[in-house]
């Protein structure tokens, strides 16, 4: 599959600071706790009353993953996670993402460990490499 835009190759790209594997756990780390704590949250007060088993609950928290992501990152690139590190998303080029690839990068991330895994043979997981856009120094 290719990414959504092709490559832009402009001198804006030997600008951009790419930040460290480290730093993309952390706000992998703090953006799914938060998730996670939503997520129970609605699934114990809302659907446990409901006897909707774990399909239901699944369901709910990949469309809350979603829309955490996609609502953040979309206006500014910003999630609660890269806030705290001083990081952003953003296009391969350094300008602002576009609304189809913060959705791109929001739907890639419903791929269970899979857009972790990633990770271990790249520097960009595939939330990057498909939507064309990069995590960088926001400083």
């Amino acid at each position: 599959m290719e990414p959504i835009n092709a490559p832009f190759n402009s001198s804006n790209t030997s600008t951009l600071v790419p930040v460290s594997k480290g730093t993309r756990f952390i706000n992998a780390l703090v953006d799914g706790i938060l998730l996670g704590i939503v997520s129970n949250i609605i699934s114990y007060t809302v659907l446990r009353g409901m006897n909707s088993g774990v399909g239901l609950s699944f369901l709910v928290s990949l469309v809350l993953q979603f829309f955490y992501y996609y609502m953040q990152e979309k206006s500014n690139g910003l999630t609660i996670g890269k806030r705290l590190t001083g990081t952003k998303a953003v296009m391969a080029d350094g300008s602002p993402l576009t609304d189809e690839a913060a959705r791109a990068r929001s739907l890639w991330r419903l791929i269970p460990l899979l857009d972790a895994l990633s990770f271990l043979f790249s520097d960009l997981g595939w939330h990057d490499k498909y939507s064309n856009t990069r995590v960088v120094s926001a400083k």
